[in-house]
């Protein structure tokens, strides 16, 4: 270490030598993303692969309609890159927003400069609530540290003169100058972060439960997908001699691979929580991690500070009660203990603006012990061995007379805050020489915040270092009425707190590891817990809790281990914030469930074909109008939805009680149609000896059935519908069956136009199923039984109708054809083996 005068620091000559040797304190090691990072994770992903590799081969064999599902999935990640992208610039440009400047001493004198202007050598004063940016030694005694970020541990560490300091490092306690020995990408937080090469941030429970939804599908495409290839080019009846035919099983095995993949799950994940964080970003509300809107949506139990969260933190001296001395001589003493210190609180900003700290005084300082948020004072010790206390008035005024009681009980009736100075002597009682009573007002829209909280079933607990009363009176004021508990109430014992911390609203003289505690026992009680903070006594709260959010006017420490910052202190946005997340969860998972459909529906029809050694009737084309107007506009139109209702439902259950059933229904369906129509001459008709397979108005009617069906479920997951998802369903309704009497699209998508309402028949099958056992799962129960009765009846007699018509179909062409069950199958084989020249006279 290169010695540098601590008083007089760099001189601008060195300063500039420093930066020629380029030891500044520049860093190109990212951590987070980078925009390569954010293209390679959404593009080169397994799906994609599979997609890409597909499309390549129908290309090869000249089926070009077939693989345009190759512009959704090249739309589809674009937009995801894209949005992902404008939500980190986003955050980067928020975050400088928050970038505070770090003291040095050039010249002799002290100057603020930002962090990258930092060189090698300079001197920097640390003072608590810093996060120390660069690797230093200690010139000074007396600072405590949290390297918790560093190590783990987030035990308070003093620092001695010669010890080391961590960059990355919280300033806890005290101040102290310090010398700067590694900057850049030399610093110990850079070197890890170039090991770790990113940040990873832990996932939300919404992002985990779709990881394991794509871990399934993943783990089970490979194996399907191999089984599919053996059933179209093994165990089925096609000869790939023949050209036609073995284009006919490269289709049916892209149509079925490409059906299995969800494509647009991830996007409209990662949409959503995108859109949220811009959105957000409007608010001047930073979130620093995209997951944290999610969290937010999920919390039940908001913690609060009082100062500065439900009161405008601008504390007034209103007034000043003197004792033990007189006023000329308190003024003095206070205004000396005022000038030793530099913690930066509204409550010190009162009392450096009521007392004159420009005053001489002749008090020789032994020895001073900065404030602490343990003991909740600060204290001096002059020469001639008088010792001051200044701090809470329970913590330091002992002994009290009882006039002085009795002013402490009506300022505390008043909703004053209440200082305390007192004065010990060796072998002499402690005195109380003055208490000094401060105010907080509460902020106008407290209240309104409050109970709105209150409405959406989230619970208040204010958690203060103040007086519990106090802080009472000022919760009154904005309409919360409930128990308090002071820190000396609180039981050792584990299960006691835990039932306290449920019960009671406010609490009051806490310590930062109580406060800590009272987040742990909540989460253990099974809530989803949010913490609102700016001082570092808040730190260990919001590190703990689920959801961290810290106001603008917070210390750097503070913000640096928050999710959201409210960059202009607003505390008004927190409803809005809770609404973007609520949104986000609401809208991701109903169009998952919308998603997945289409997966389950396929694996369903995939199993039966097979165990029967049918080939796969379908093309990708068929289902490229469907899959646009039932699932792909809807998800995208519904994700920008303002829902924000409560949501108890997570995504699995969704799928559970909706998409599965669905999804198993849609599939069994389609395999019970290509069976019927070897059995029966639904699509087959038998005029004077000639035989003509209609095998497109069997593609069309299975395409009306899964669309319909589809929709209906769309219908479902809607409920209770508003104006705009109204609007959505039946425009894509409309716009859904429209296709059908348009002869170009139909002919495009190798379907017939619309001529027969024959599908309804097995889509009201389909829908009384998923009605029936919706309602056998359902939780009223005195409903269940009249609505199973109902449901049934109309099954069976739809079911009914369905078999008259069936064997109307049987005597008609039996008439025409003796033979026709077995001309049948033939001619309908055939049809499948050779779709592209099904003709239809």
């Amino acid at each position: 270490m290169d010695k540098v005068n601590m008083t007089k620091g760099l001189t601008n000559t060195e300063v500039e030598e420093q930066k020629k040797l380029g030891n500044v304190n520049v860093t190109t090691i990212k951590v987070g993303n980078s925009n390569k990072d954010i293209i390679i994770k959404n593009s080169m992903t397994i799906f994609n692969l599979l997609n890409l590799i597909l499309a390549v081969v129908l290309f090869v064999i000249g089926s070009y309609k077939n693989m345009l599902f190759i512009f959704s999935i090249i739309s589809n990640t674009s937009i995801g890159i894209y949005q992902e992208i404008k939500a980190k610039r986003i955050i980067e440009k928020l975050s400088f927003l928050k970038q505070e400047k770090v003291e040095v001493i050039r010249e002799g004198e002290k100057a603020s400069i930002h962090k990258e202007e930092l060189v090698l050598n300079d001197i920097i004063c640390l003072k608590k609530g810093d996060q120390v940016p660069v690797d230093a030694i200690s010139l000074e005694n007396g600072m405590d540290v949290d390297e918790s970020m560093i190590t783990g541990e987030s035990d308070f560490i003093e620092k001695q003169t010669g010890d080391f300091i961590y960059s990355g490092s919280l300033v806890m306690q005290g101040t102290a100058k310090a010398q700067v020995q590694a900057v850049g990408n030399h610093t110990f937080i850079s070197k890890l972060a170039k090991e770790a090469s990113v940040l990873k941030k832990a996932k939300s429970k919404i992002q985990q439960q779709i990881d394991k939804i794509l871990k399934i599908i993943v783990i089970g495409i490979i194996p399907i997908s191999i089984l599919v290839l053996l059933n179209q080019f093994v165990f089925s009846s096609l000869d790939l001699s023949v050209i036609p035919q073995r284009k006919t099983a490269i289709i049916g095995t892209a149509a079925t691979i490409t059906s299995l993949i969800p494509e647009g799950l991830v996007l409209l994940t990662s949409v959503a929580l995108a859109l949220g964080v811009i959105k957000l970003s409007r608010m001047n509300v930073l979130t620093q991690e995209l997951s944290a809107i999610e969290t937010l949506a999920r919390v039940d139990v908001l913690c609060l500070d009082k100062t500065g969260t439900i009161t405008e933190g601008q504390m007034n001296v209103e007034q000043v009660l003197y004792y033990a001395k007189e006023k000329p001589e308190v003024d003095k003493i206070m205004s000396f203990i005022i000038s030793l210190d530099e913690e930066q609180n509204a409550s010190m900003e009162a009392l450096k603006k009521y007392f004159d700290t420009s005053q001489k005084s002749n008090f020789e300082l032994e020895t001073y012990h900065p404030f602490s948020s343990e003991t909740k004072y600060q204290s001096i010790e002059l020469k001639g061995g008088s010792t001051y206390n200044l701090g809470a008035f329970d913590l330091v005024a002992k002994e009290l007379t009882t006039k002085q009681n009795a002013d402490i009980e009506k300022a505390l009736d008043e909703g004053y805050r209440i200082l305390a100075l007192s004065q010990s002597k060796a072998n002499e009682k402690d005195s109380l020489v003055c208490l000094i009573l401060l105010k907080d007002r509460p902020k106008k829209e407290a209240k309104r915040i409050l109970e709105y909280f209150e409405k959406q079933g989230t619970k208040i607990k204010i958690i203060s270092g103040d007086h519990p009363k106090t802080v009472s009176l000022i919760a009154k004021e904005v309409g919360l009425e409930a128990d308090y508990v002071g820190l000396s109430e609180l039981p050792d014992d584990e299960k006691e707190f835990k039932k306290i911390v449920e019960e009671k609203t406010i609490f009051g003289r806490i310590t930062p590891e109580r406060k800590r505690d009272i987040i742990a026992s909540l989460q253990s009680n099974g809530h989803t817990v949010g913490m609102i903070g700016d001082g570092i006594n808040d730190i260990l709260a919001l590190k703990k809790s689920d959801c961290p959010i810290a106001l603008g006017s917070g210390n750097e420490a503070t913000k640096s281990v928050a999710q959201f910052i409210l960059l202009k202190n607003d505390f008004s946005v927190l409803p809005d914030i809770l609404k973007e997340g609520r949104k986000v969860i609401n809208n991701i998972t109903r169009v998952a469930s919308m998603n997945l459909l289409r997966v389950i529906y396929t694996f369903t029809l995939t199993v039966l074909l097979l165990i029967t050694h049918h080939l796969f009737p379908l093309e990708s084309i068929n289902l490229m109008m469907m899959g646009i107007f039932t699932v792909g506009i809807p998800s995208a139109l519904l994700v920008l939805e303002k829902d924000e209702k409560r949501n108890e439902e997570d995504i699995l259950q969704k799928i559970r009680n909706n998409a599965l059933p669905t999804g198993i229904i849609i599939g069994v369906a389609i395999f019970a149609m290509l069976a019927l129509a070897y059995k029966f001459p639904i699509y087959t008709s038998f005029t004077n000896g000639h035989v003509v397979t209609h095998y497109k108005e069997f593609i069309s009617d299975v395409t009306l059935i899964i669309g319909s069906v589809q929709l209906f479920s769309l219908y479902l997951l809607c409920r209770p519908l508003s104006r705009f998802r109204a609007i959505v369903i039946t425009g894509m309704t409309a716009l859904f069956y429209g296709t059908y009497f348009i002869e170009p699209v139909t002919k495009f998508l190798g379907i017939a136009p619309f001529t027969s309402f024959r599908f309804l028949i097995p889509t009201s099958i389909c829908i009384l199923l998923i009605l029936i056992i919706r309602a056998f799962f359902s939780k009223e129960v005195k409903m269940r039984s009249k609505k199973l009765i109902l449901l049934i009846s109309c099954l069976l007699l739809v079911s009914g109708f369905s078999f008259t018509k069936l064997r109307q179909y049987s005597v008609r062409a039996m008439t025409d054809s003796p033979q026709y069950k077995k001309i049948l199958v033939n001619n309908w084989e055939k049809s499948q083996l050779n779709k592209e020249n099904t003709n239809e006279k």
